[in-house]
């Protein structure tokens, strides 16, 4: 059984952006339903290839969200817009299932005097993208562009081509009167589910919003990953069944999305929570099981949003104990606690492997997490540690790497 289908993959996406900034979110979807309905008007192009474009245009404003003006994106479409252009291109060729359509997003507020300075196969759809997203920005935020911005700047800013073709397709589709009403969001949903994504692409697209939430700080990308391993090695030592590793994968991946509702001053406070912090924190669980319900596999959504549990009952959000938690979710449980435990955090350093050992021994002595899965885990410590360590360095070159070419490629393109 597939974990996701298409059109709920898309869906998960709206859940967490929509959390995350509901105004940015607003506009991303407005953007893509424009360029969609360029695309469509242009008469080109697959439904498959259409779809591609508009979870690209769905994403063009990514880097938003691992940059500090989140809260306001908006205004950075007046001032400097190559950090979050930059990073939004790193974050889906290193990230996500759209690598080799990235370079759209990097030049999406390029100046069309500017694109025979530039060799993109994908320019064209970056040239569309620029225009579906200054369309929005004109409607939906009065003030931030001039009045005459679409006759003074064409063919300087944007092409002529470009905005013939949001004529056209504003004259064939009635574009704008469907922007007025939420209606536009179905033809959005009934392309997404005409496509048949590959298993491959789903799973690079659940990993890819992981990372969305992760890429706010180095830890709780390393927690993260580190939690998905840890459960992973762990199942594979008590000979979990195929579906139950599947399940128990995706459970693992996306146990923490819900954090993309928590304020980082929370996520990163450098001492201990205090009780109202704490509830806070507390919160994701339920946050998971809102963005997850109705769009994973049940079984994935559980282990997902159990992993606070605890076998007496004294866990977190259900209160559930004993025979109620099944394998794959006792796994979870402990793994995120390792990873916890593992990961140098803001407020601590790594623990070694023989305190981590004896912590997880404790809690499960005084009845708190599956005795026999932390069995597994004290006699092979130090193996299911190493293991990690190899799979880390893999996920971190990749972490260090976007920032490196991030800086480098921003000492190129800021004078443009």
């Amino acid at each position: 059984m597939a974990v996701i289908s298409g059109s709920n993959m898309y869906d998960i996406l709206r859940k967490s952006f929509s959390i995350l900034n509901p105004q940015l979110m607003h506009h991303s979807e407005r953007t893509a339903y424009i360029l969609y309905k360029m695309l469509l008007a242009e008469g080109r192009m697959s439904n498959q290839e259409m779809a591609d474009y508009v979870i690209i245009a769905m994403l063009h404003d990514i880097g938003t969200c691992k940059l500090e003006y989140i809260d306001h994106w908006a205004d950075f479409e007046k001032e400097d817009l190559w950090p979050h252009s930059i990073f939004g291109f790193l974050f889906l060729k290193y990230l996500s299932p759209l690598d080799n359509k990235a370079e759209i997003v990097l030049y999406h507020h390029l100046d069309y005097n500017k694109h025979h300075m530039i060799k993109s196969h994908y320019i064209k759809i970056a040239e569309y993208l620029f225009m579906a997203d200054k369309m929005d920005v004109t409607m939906s935020m009065p003030g931030t562009l001039e009045p005459d911005y679409l006759q003074k700047y064409r063919n300087i800013k944007f092409s002529a081509e470009a905005l013939n073709l949001f004529l056209k397709a504003n004259a064939q589709y009635k574009v704008l009167d469907c922007l007025k009403t939420d209606d536009y969001l179905k033809e959005i949903d009934e392309l997404i589910a005409s496509v048949n994504f590959s298993e491959e692409y789903k799973r690079k697209f659940l990993q890819m919003l992981v990372y969305i939430i992760d890429f706010r700080s180095q830890y709780t990308v390393i927690h993260t990953l580190a939690t998905t391993i840890f459960a992973q090695e762990l199942g594979e030592m008590m000979h979990l069944s195929g579906q139950e590793k599947y399940n128990m994968y995706y459970g693992a991946l996306l146990h923490d999305i819900g954090k993309i509702a928590i304020p980082l001053s929370i996520l990163e406070s450098t001492g201990k929570l205090s009780p109202k912090e704490m509830d806070i924190m507390k919160k994701h669980v339920e946050i998971t099981d809102h963005i997850l319900k109705g769009i994973v596999d049940d079984e994935v959504r559980e282990i997902a949003i159990r992993h606070h549990e605890k076998i007496d009952g004294s866990g977190y959000s259900r209160g559930l104990k004993g025979d109620e938690l099944t394998r794959p979710q006792r796994i979870v449980a402990v793994a995120d606690i390792i990873s916890a435990l593992y990961g140098k955090r803001s407020y601590k350093e790594a623990f070694g492997a023989d305190k981590i050992k004896s912590i997880i021994q404790s809690d499960a002595d005084n009845g708190k997490i599956c005795p026999q899965v932390v069995g597994v885990a004290v006699r092979n410590m130090e193996r299911i540690i190493q293991n990690f360590e190899k799979k880390k360095d893999a996920a971190l070159g990749t972490y260090m790497q976007i920032k490196k070419q991030e800086n480098d490629i921003y000492e190129q393109f800021k004078g443009l």
